[in-house]
């Protein structure tokens, strides 16, 4: 009998103490948190880029606004996927496990990443940088913007995309064919080419679509584009192509096609205009409503936001970018006045105070 009992004692030993390093790793982590002088926020993003950095920069802006400075009223640790999905899930999944009171997200992946790995809700969320939450899978509804996980809570920044080929329109009426590269893998990305796709098809343009996997595959689909015919690049909310967007400059400027985007314009990146956000806007509203749930406000009472009821998007406007012809593309006077950033012969030109008058809603298809 006793050796049976050892038998058995020996079979089950591995699973004991592997309950046991469990069970010791949540009190360790429940300690940390119950002794922690501050509060410990983690601030995720997918990929370096100028957007999701101007994102976070704004969110730090909002929770300071809310009394929360960093190394002074919150500790914050700061993390990068740098493009790879796959390590971006172990990092979400190591911040939900994690001593973190909240999480701030900054790109749709990383929300994404973070939602999944904490569905039980143990860490308040906070996102931001995410053109369409709704079409992201985590719990949102277009019709009702208050159903939403009762810890996730953040901002929509979908630019309006029938405006944008509006403009494009507008400056070029004779406009036939234009190319996208995009990423069918992220939901922004499919949200963006649905409104394109309606738009288009509204307006007589050809839309030359090219998918991609990764960042590296977007300068060919470029240059596939291209030997179809496009006139013009159409960049839309889409991190694997934005995190490409200087080759996707240079490639077109070389071949005498311009290039416009529905992201934040940056006047000197070389793009011929951008309808966008002024993402360290799109930060500073996410953090202050960060700051407000660290205060206290409970998240089931705060909405899904749009960022445009808040934050009107801008325009951008280079006439001294590459592959633009002056013949085909001629800015009306009327466009020139509302671009926030103006470049041309003469110089860069300034008007903080400009704004587009819209309407920015999208057609139904």
């Amino acid at each position: 009998m006793l050796t049976t009992l050892l038998s058995i004692l020996r079979r089950c030993l591995p699973t004991v103490l592997l309950l046991a390093g469990a069970s010791a790793l949540l009190l360790l982590t429940d300690r940390a948190g119950a002794t922690r002088s501050l509060p410990a926020v983690a601030i995720l993003q997918q990929v370096s880029s100028t957007v999701l950095d101007d994102a976070i920069t704004g969110m730090l802006a909002g929770l300071a606004e809310k009394g929360f400075r960093e190394g002074e009223t919150v500790s914050i640790r700061r993390f990068n996927a740098e493009g790879d999905m796959s390590q971006g899930n172990a990092i979400a999944r190591e911040i939900a496990g994690g001593p973190y009171d909240m999480v701030l997200t900054s790109s749709t992946p990383s929300m994404q990443q973070v939602a999944n790995a904490n569905s039980r809700g143990r860490l308040k969320h906070v996102f931001a940088a995410v053109a369409d939450p709704f079409s992201a899978g985590v719990g949102f509804d277009r019709a009702d913007h208050s159903i939403h996980p009762p810890w996730l809570v953040g901002y929509g920044s979908l630019a309006p995309v029938d405006f944008t080929f509006g403009v494009a329109q507008r400056i070029n009426p004779k406009l036939a064919r234009v190319g996208v590269p995009h990423n069918p893998a992220e939901s922004n990305s499919r949200r963006f080419m649905e409104l394109a796709r309606t738009s288009c098809e509204r307006r007589g343009i050809e839309l030359l679509e090219v998918p991609v996997e990764n960042s590296s595959g977007v300068i060919e689909a470029v240059q596939s584009t291209i030997s179809r015919g496009a006139e013009v690049i159409f960049c839309p909310g889409d991190t694997t192509v934005i995190s490409a967007i200087d080759s996707v400059i240079a490639v077109a400027g070389k071949a005498g096609i311009p290039v416009f985007t529905v992201n934040p314009g940056v006047p000197d990146r070389g793009t011929f205009f951008d309808v966008g956000f002024n993402f360290l806007e799109v930060g500073l509203v996410a953090g202050r409503l960060a700051g407000d749930v660290l205060n206290g406000t409970d998240p089931t009472t705060v909405p899904i936001r749009e960022t445009a009821a808040e934050i009107p998007p801008y325009l951008t406007l280079n006439l001294t970018a590459k592959g633009i012809d002056r013949g085909l593309w001629r800015v009306p006077d009327d466009l020139l006045s509302q671009a926030r950033y103006l470049i041309d012969d003469a110089g860069r030109h300034d008007a903080k105070d400009a704004v587009l008058p819209g309407p920015f809603t999208e057609p139904q298809p």
